[in-house]
């Protein structure tokens, strides 16, 4: 895998876009390289450490020819696997797993409604509704006067018939039926009174 396939792969398992995975990454080699350069050691938890090394001046030899050449002093780093890397190469461990974060949530463009001014909404529109009806429902009466002309004369709103008229018009039908019950009863005892009076 080189650096590409690397952004790539950083990309793909967390939720950054590329060009913030590629920053990552530039940025991880970037202060690696810086701190090692000082002679500071890097240590990555879990992973490993970077370890600056200086070699001082020496004698060697040409692999080619086998004459004596003289290498200069040099800095390097060396790697350190942790034991935990150790154990997951050989198996021993499972690799650890990533904990990412939730990709912010998009804000909604629509404001949400507040309930109090929905209530107070509702409650303007069914006066609206309640003025209407009372306006419409006022009949006017045209009234002409003794010298011809015609005066508008508003009417008091219709009574509004309620539950208990049918109630009362039922009681007095069923009174009334009771009534004219009895004296046909009446006239019945009287037939057969007159009846065994005859014979």
């Amino acid at each position: 895998m080189n650096k590409s396939g690397l952004i790539d792969a950083v990309t793909k398992t967390t939720s950054l876009a590329k060009r913030d995975a590629e920053e990552a990454v530039n940025a991880l080699v970037h202060v690696v390289s810086k701190e090692v350069r000082s002679g500071r050691r890097v240590v990555v938890a879990g992973f490993g450490s970077f370890n600056p090394t200086h070699r001082g001046p020496r004698m060697g030899r040409n692999p080619r020819t086998g004459a004596p050449v003289s290498i200069s002093a040099s800095r390097g780093v060396r790697f350190a696997a942790s034991g935990m890397l150790k154990d997951i190469l050989n198996g021993k461990a499972a690799p650890p797993a990533l904990k990412l974060s939730s990709p912010p949530a998009k804000k909604s463009s629509k404001a949400p409604v507040k309930k109090a001014t929905a209530k107070k909404a509702a409650a303007k529109a069914t006066k609206r509704v309640a003025t209407k009806v009372t306006k419409n429902s006022t009949p006017k009466a045209v009234k002409k006067t003794a010298g011809g002309a015609s005066k508008k004369v508003v009417g008091r709103a219709p009574v509004r018939k309620t539950t208990r008229a049918p109630a009362r018009k039922a009681a007095k039908q069923s009174a009334r039926k009771a009534a004219g019950r009895a004296p046909a009863r009446k006239a019945i005892k009287r037939s057969a009174k007159k009846a065994v009076r005859r014979a």
